[in-house]
C-alpha cells in the first residue's frame, strides 16, 4: 500500500499541477469585470484541494515505515490489487461519462441525468426502484434549479434553445 500511496501522490500531483499551470489559466475566460469572480476560481481552488491532499497523501506515505506484513488495512491477504471486476468497473463508468455528457450536449441536462442516475444506482446496487426512481426524477430538476437560481446558468436542453 506505501507504494501504491506514493505513486498516487506522484501522478495526481503531476497531473494537478498540469491543470493548475497550463489549462485552467489558457481555457478559461476572463471576468467581465473587475468586480465579478474569475472564471477561474473554482477550478483553481478544486484543482489545489486536490493537489494539496495529494501531496498530503505522498508525504504520509513518506513517514509512514514499511514493514513486512504491508497488507491492506481491510482485507488483509485478500487484497489483489486490480482485477477483471475492477477493469469492469472503470469501463462501465467512463462508458456512462461519456454518454452523459454527450447526452447533455446534444439532448439536455434532465433527460440525460434521468437516464445516467438511474443507470449509475442501479449498477451501484440500489434495488429499491421507488427510491431510484425519485433520485433519478427529482435530482436533476432541484439541481436544475439551483444552478439557476444560484449561479443563473441555465444548463443545456434543445427546449431551451
Amino acid at each position: 500500500m506505501r507504494q501504491t500511496h506514493i505513486w498516487s501522490s506522484l501522478i495526481i500531483s503531476l497531473i494537478m499541477l498540469v491543470f493548475l499551470f497550463y489549462i485552467i489559466p489558457n481555457y478559461t475566460s476572463p471576468p467581465d469585470s473587475a468586480l465579478d469572480l474569475s472564471p477561474n476560481f473554482i477550478p483553481k481552488l478544486a484543482v489545489s484541494v486536490t493537489l494539496l491532499l495529494s501531496i498530503f497523501l505522498g508525504v504520509s506515505a513518506l513517514l509512514t515505515h514499511k514493514s513486512d506484513e504491508d497488507l491492506h488495512e481491510e482485507f488483509g491477504e485478500e487484497s489483489s490489487g486490480i482485477g477483471w471486476l475492477e477493469i469492469k468497473n472503470v469501463f462501465l463508468w467512463s462508458v456512462l461519462s461519456i454518454g452523459a455528457w454527450y447526452g447533455t450536449d446534444n439532448i439536455g441536462f434532465e433527460p440525460t441525468m434521468t437516464v445516467c442516475l438511474t443507470i449509475g444506482l442501479i449498477f451501484s446496487g440500489v434495488r429499491n426502484y421507488w427510491l431510484t426512481a425519485l433520485i433519478a426524477i427529482v435530482m436533476p430538476i432541484v439541481l436544475s434549479q439551483v444552478a439557476w437560481y444560484v449561479f443563473t446558468t441555465e444548463l443545456p436542453g434543445f427546449w431551451r434553445t
